[in-house]
């Protein structure tokens, strides 16, 4: 199923609509609501009223989008209810403003972006969070707790949340290996992985094709006597799958031991009745 710019002007609720309670939500995300209203000063506080800045840009990226590039978008029946964390490849820079044109105009779809260079100015601190994107620091690969509890304040608020667990900028079809991080955060807040894939961007051009696909929600909604590594690696796994498949390729296979298994059940058997023959 695709869709362009003209299926996505209907005009979404207000408010944050109904979704199921999850059946479990982790100590760092109660950790990280229990502080109340200590959302950073930085973070755009209400999803569900973007600033006037958000909607006139969002409205302007939206027309270059679908007028500027051949862009179709295939899978928005896939989107579940919000909050959610979107995770797609990475392909450059300006992949984000096709992703989220891709999405409903509310609620805000946040990014995040480092503090000590994207608001490193008075002016920057200012405009930059009212298009949704909030600061992190990371060290070492890993988010400062400031900016973990702002992705579970967030999302505790109706929000969505755009992360690119791959880390860097891929090639083509190409997937690098996927953080941990997504998978973590939409465990301990218990909200599903939307897997998007983009393809076409790896040279931008006006009247270029590109298409976003968007997979079915991952939920976090593995065995509860699984430990925390082996919920994050399946959710990890079904990401990963979900993009492949995506670009036409297969995802991560499971263990070749029982086809293995088969096939030299299905090899001894024929050899047996090879040595029977006349």
């Amino acid at each position: 199923m695709s869709s362009t710019e003209s299926s996505l002007d209907s005009s979404p609720p207000e408010a944050p609509p109904a979704h199921p309670e999850p059946a479990y939500q982790g100590p760092e995300f109660h950790e990280a609501v229990a502080a109340g209203p200590g959302l950073d000063p930085l973070d755009h506080a209400d999803p569900y009223r973007p600033h006037l800045f958000y909607r006139v840009v969002f409205a302007v990226v939206r027309w270059i989008v679908f007028h500027v590039f051949r862009t179709t978008v295939e899978g928005r029946e896939n989107m579940p209810p919000p909050p959610f964390i979107i995770a797609s490849n990475h392909q450059a820079w300006y992949d984000t403003a096709f992703i989220v044109s891709a999405f409903p105009k509310r609620p805000v779809i946040y990014t995040m972006a480092r503090r000590d260079t994207v608001f490193n100015g008075r002016w920057k601190r200012w405009l930059v969070p009212k298009f949704g994107v909030f600061p992190i620091q990371p060290a070492q690969g890993e988010l400062d707790a400031r900016g973990v509890a702002s992705v579970y304040q967030l999302l505790d608020r109706g929000a969505v949340v755009l992360m690119f667990p791959e880390g860097r900028y891929s090639k083509g079809r190409a997937l690098r290996p996927l953080k941990k991080g997504v998978a973590h955060f939409a465990l301990q807040a218990g909200v599903p992985i939307c897997p998007v894939a983009v393809e076409g961007l790896e040279k931008l051009r006006p009247f270029m094709r590109v298409k976003v696909s968007i997979g079915p929600p991952i939920r976090p909604d593995p065995p509860a006597w699984w430990d925390l590594n082996r919920r994050v690696q399946r959710m990890l796994d079904g990401v990963r799958t979900s993009i492949l498949r995506a670009f036409g390729r297969e995802g991560p296979r499971r263990s070749g031991r029982w086809r293995n298994l088969v096939r030299g059940l299905f090899t001894r058997r024929r050899s047996s009745v090879s040595s029977r023959s006349p």
